[in-house]
């Protein structure tokens, strides 16, 4: 029973810590691959993200319920749990971001510009130049690894609000 006090007081950060990184490593190969594919700016593929951030969610909440809760994890504990771990994937994808759109592909920053700018146009065809070049400026390395941190943390908060319903388990022995 000690054992078992012990197992479900650990904290949650060092398990967040290795399933965010594995959560990352996930975002960053998808990356990787939909830009050697030449998908770079293909939305469909937004949403194999999003399947990344599901599973490293639920997964990574099932083994800290088993792992490090001793089985047992309540609504909140796995709400602050998924969102911390998705947070700590946003940081570390957020940097690569960075690093890949500035220094490793310039080239598909530069087509990622293209199809905003497009995407502007065929939305409002009669936006002003002026506008134009206001919106573009929005689409740099360091704007998108900002974007990444507050998107895919706010997305991962409401996933996990779904994913902590279905994944809670009271343990029989607590009030």
């Amino acid at each position: 029973m000690e054992h078992m006090e012990e197992t479900k007081q650990s904290g949650m950060f060092m398990p967040a810590l290795q399933y965010g990184v594995l959560t990352a490593i996930a975002l960053i190969a998808l990356t990787l691959f939909i830009y050697f594919a030449g998908m770079i700016t293909v939305k469909w593929t937004s949403w194999i993200g999003y399947g990344i951030l599901l599973a490293g969610i639920i997964i990574a909440t099932l083994a800290y319920r088993n792992e490090h809760r001793g089985g047992f994890i309540n609504y909140g504990t796995a709400l602050g749990f998924g969102t911390l771990t998705i947070f700590i994937a946003s940081v570390i994808t957020a940097i690569f971001t960075f690093v890949f759109y500035k220094f490793l592909a310039p080239d598909a920053l530069a087509q990622v510009k293209v199809a905003a700018e497009v995407q502007i146009l065929e939305a409002n065809p009669n936006v002003s130049d002026q506008e134009l070049d206001l919106a573009m400026r929005f689409v740099s390395p360091v704007l998108m690894s900002i974007t990444t941190i507050f998107s895919y943390t706010f997305l991962g908060f409401v996933i996990s609000l779904i994913t902590s319903a279905v994944l809670k388990k009271k343990d029989p022995l607590e009030a």
